[in-house]
């Protein structure tokens, strides 16, 4: 089983794929299509045209060079300029049949052509010629660009992110549709059953129940979320906790804040000072952003965790942490190292019965507070007895009061300040004071931080000194370095010991390279040394690769310490992967020193052998024992009611058979009730509906309307009435919802509302509900008046149409003049309008500036012509419109 393993290992870092997905079958002939382009996942055009022809994508080269800002002009037939250095020269001509692509010349053939005075190219040849892959996603109407080396366009973005962190993207701006908040609602509820039978060999028979009950709704104008969980006759959890929180702050008298939660609650940790991991119910208060690093380069992610649900966390794309199936019900990654640039993390969670959920944050660290502002988190905690009877000793005596804040000084300089007050029965209570500064160098975050630490009834009992350096993409590394000086310090992070710590130096850095020109390797390295009071030394490493090829991706792993005079060697290999209807993962692990033998071996494999209805297996090897387990089950996760059935057994005898129900409802607006067999409670959701609009005034439902939700396709689940809910939302992060307009058969139908904004909370369901009505069209002409008198079309002009009214300024579509001077506005809603041509074209055109046209377009839609422009030359600008074509671009 090693041997298989390490194959498939070196068998993933062979080659990449070079499309995600299945291919989609092939299109008519000369099919044309206007995607979005997308780089790093970020929009850089709304409209661009692509050709389809005998099934192969045709790119305009001229267009794409102009989105990424590459040194590429167009005249006719013929494409010209350099690619990222003048000394790698491009050059197509279609005249003359070849292509130039650095110091090598091709011949096109038939890779190439022209239509309506644009070069479109193959966009596999234009891959092999441009350091960019283009992988069209047809579902989401995108053309998404992956570049091989950094792009102009990238490179600006990079430099301006040095300047000040780049915000999260934001949506527009719709009508706000979100759901009021009352007194108490009708919650979404959550309920799982499972039942185990088995015998545990020598040890005899064995039954086991487990109910889990989870509730979340609005109570008291605040979201309510209980929890149970009873095993047996046991009652493991009963918890309520409501909070609020928002983007837009509350206030309450000189308090300003953002996140406020009452009930269970998970104290903070702190760097250096560390937090107690049981569940506690007091207060939390915070004004901190609600998505982003919680305290300085160092992150905590809370979040529910059903019954039987276990929990990945990645970082930048790599595996750090997992956390088995709890009976707390919640996932807690806490003293998360934030980097200082970008930093993504996605929590995965897996279900007994085959679900599959992920959440994503993707922020970039804050290296310093504004200057003048005051950001802080404030949670009051203590432990109750609901577990007393787990506790001999009788109920725990465990307290924790955490405040924490960052304060701007200067343009480059940020305060910080904590104080920590712990009880704990073990260790009595104890007391932290610390204060700290941070600046911005460069590439470079640089941090100072003491903490004071304190015991119950006596004077100072120790101190911590920190010191911190976080780089950005330093030679293409992200690198962080810790220092920490300790006198008689000590914490539940760094636990008291009879050689105590005096020194303690970590050094993590990640990044990735790229094999074979197209395999990307992310890696990570963490390397710990420290010293003690007595003059010993440990050391400690962890090494972390991946990588993935054609839809495989695996991890390895390698921890290598020596602590208190031992040595210790593991290594530990993650291998996942999903072809068609099969779903694989699988874990290796082994131990090198002191004593080298495998440690664990993990395979499970899931068959979909109909939607959401799977088939499931594990096989399980622990070599130590020599014992060997085999799990095999079938598994329903979609409809109203999931099911699970599995029987398992091993090689000492033990045997048994699970059997699990879960189902779970939400109320409707208009009184309908939502049935689902996946969790509804935690998650915000959305009921969508879309009519048409009859000439007597009467609506007609169109069932079969898909929507966008923040522009990309999501998945809809039928409320048994015609219309649709949107689930699984996180809550309290506003969403735009608008309709899939390549859903509705008829072209010339467009809805009524732009859209909406809402903000999902847990366990409540919003209404956005869509018109649908006969849209118009707007056209005209372009056209330049000439110094001797007449006028002739001008090609290539940008218009513009704007709203007016309620929709005051806000661009509604863009186009491009044909060779003709005709511009076109497709299936345009009724209302009132302006068309224009923007300021910056016309200085584009050296041209005068002309006045915006108003139109309306009335209900029931219309044709609307005649709204022309004349260009006349500005006498005062240098250069000349010539021909009906704009002017070239002056040289620098």
């Amino acid at each position: 089983m090693g041997a298989w393993f390490a194959l498939l290992l070196i068998h993933l870092f062979i080659t990449v794929s070079l499309s995600y997905g299945e291919p989609a079958p092939p299109a008519p002939n000369d099919q044309e299509m206007i995607v979005a382009l997308e780089l790093d996942n970020e929009r850089v055009a709304d409209s661009f045209l692509l050709v389809e022809k005998n099934g192969q994508i045709f790119v305009p080269v001229c267009p794409l060079a102009e989105a990424l800002s590459l040194a590429i002009k167009c005249d006719q037939k013929r494409a010209f300029g350099f690619v990222l250095s003048e000394d790698h020269p491009f050059v197509i001509d279609l005249d003359e049949g070849y292509a130039v692509h650095g110091r090598e010349a091709f011949s096109i053939n038939s890779e190439a052509f022209v239509q309506k005075g644009e070069i479109l190219v193959n966009s596999g040849t234009l891959s092999r010629w441009l350091p960019v892959d283009f992988y069209l996603r047809r579902e989401t109407s995108t053309l998404e660009l992956k570049a091989r080396v950094p792009l102009p366009l990238q490179a600006l973005k990079k430099r301006q992110a040095f300047v000040a962190p780049k915000p999260p993207p934001q949506s527009r701006q719709y009508p706000d549709a979100t759901a009021t908040r009352q007194t108490a609602s009708i919650p979404a509820v959550d309920l799982a059953t499972q039942l185990s039978l088995g015998s545990d060999g020598a040890r005899g028979n064995r039954g086991r129940m487990q109910n889990s009950l989870d509730i979340a709704g609005d109570l008291l104008h605040m979201t309510g979320e209980a929890h149970l969980l009873a095993v047996n006759d046991d009652l493991k959890r009963l918890d309520l906790t409501m909070s609020r929180r928002s983007a837009s702050g509350y206030r309450a008298g000189p308090l300003w804040f953002n996140q406020v939660a009452l009930g269970s609650t998970q104290a903070p940790y702190v760097d250096g000072v560390g937090a107690s991991t049981k569940p506690m119910y007091g207060l939390y208060l915070s004004n901190r952003p609600l998505i982003g690093a919680g305290q300085f380069m160092s992150h905590d992610i809370h979040g529910q965790l059903p019954a039987g649900w276990d929990a990945e966390l990645f970082h930048n794309g790599t595996q750090v942490q997992y956390q088995p199936p709890t009976a707390e019900g919640m996932y807690h990654f806490v003293n998360l190292r934030v980097y200082y640039g970008v930093n993504s993390f996605k929590v995965v969670l897996h279900g007994p019965f085959g679900e599959r959920k992920e959440s994503e944050e993707v922020f970039v660290s804050d290296a310093t507070t504004p200057t003048g502002e005051f950001l802080y988190s404030l949670s009051a905690g203590w432990q109750t007895g609901l577990a007393r009877h787990e506790d001999p000793e009788g109920e725990q005596a465990e307290s924790n009061l955490t405040f924490t804040s960052d304060f701007g000084l200067t343009r480059n300089l940020t305060g910080s300040l904590l104080v920590v007050k712990d009880a704990e029965r073990a260790t009595g209570e104890r007391e932290y004071f610390g204060v700290g500064a941070r600046t911005a160098f460069g590439f470079t975050l640089l941090s100072l931080e003491v903490i004071q630490a304190l015991g119950a009834g006596r004077g100072p009992e120790g101190q911590l000194v920190s010191l911190k350096s976080s780089s950005r993409d330093l030679f293409g590394l992200n690198l962080e370095l810790v220092q920490r000086f300790f006198h008689d310090y000590e914490s539940p992070q760094f636990y008291y010991r009879s050689d105590p710590l005096r020194t303690l130096t970590s050094v993590r850095g990640n990044s990735s390279f790229t094999i074979i020109d197209k395999i990307r390797v992310p890696y990570s390295l963490e390397i710990g040394f420290g010293t003690r009071k007595s003059g010993r030394t440990e050391t400690t490493s962890q090494w972390r690769v991946s990588g993935g090829w054609n839809g495989w991706n695996t991890t390895l792993q390698a921890d290598l310490s020596r602590l208190q005079g031992n040595t210790s060697a593991t290594g530990q290999l993650q291998v996942s992967t999903r072809q068609s209807d099969v779903s694989v993962r699988g874990e290796a692990g082994y131990s090198f020193l002191p004593v080298a033998k495998p440690s664990s071996i993990n395979i499970s494999a899931d068959l979909e052998m109909a939607p959401g209805l799977q088939l499931n297996s594990v096989l399980s090897h622990a070599p130590a024992d020599r014992l060997t387990g085999v799990r095999l089950g079938v598994s329903k996760r979609l409809g109203r009611l999931g099911y699970s059935i599995a029987a398992h057994g091993s090689t000492d005898g033990a045997y048994g058979l699970d059997v699990g129900v879960r189902s779970s409802v939400a109320a409707v607006p208009a009184g309908r009730l939502l049935s689902s067999a996946e969790p509804l409670a935690p998650y915000g959701m959305i009921a969508v509906s879309a009519a048409v609009a009859e000439p007597d005034g009467t609506t007609r439902a169109l069932p079969r309307v898909d929507f966008l939700l923040n522009g990309s396709r999501v998945r809809a689940i039928p409320d048994g009435a015609g219309a649709q809910v949107i689930p699984f939302l996180q809550p309290d992060v506003p969403v735009d919802v608008t309709v899939d307009m390549t859903s509705i058969e008829d072209p010339f139908m467009v809805p009524t509302e732009e859209g909406c904004r809402i903000v999902p909370r847990a366990g409540v369901v919003a209404r956005c509900a869509f018109t649908l009505t006969t849209g118009g069209e707007i056209d005209g002409t372009v056209t330049v008046r000439l110094a001797r008198g007449g006028a002739v079309p001008m090609k290539g002009v940008r218009v513009e149409l704007v709203g007016a009214g309620e929709q005051q300024g806000r661009l509604q579509a863009t186009t491009l003049s044909e060779e003709s001077g005709y511009y076109l506005f497709k299936t345009v809603r009724p209302g009132k309008y302006l068309v224009r041509i923007p300021v910056e074209e016309v200085q584009r055109l050296k041209a005068n500036a002309l006045s915006p046209r108003g139109v309306t377009v009335p209900p029931g839609g219309d044709m609307v012509s005649g709204i022309d422009f004349v260009l006349a030359q500005d006498d005062a600008a240098p250069g000349k419109i010539i021909n009906g074509s704009a002017p070239v671009a002056d040289k620098e």
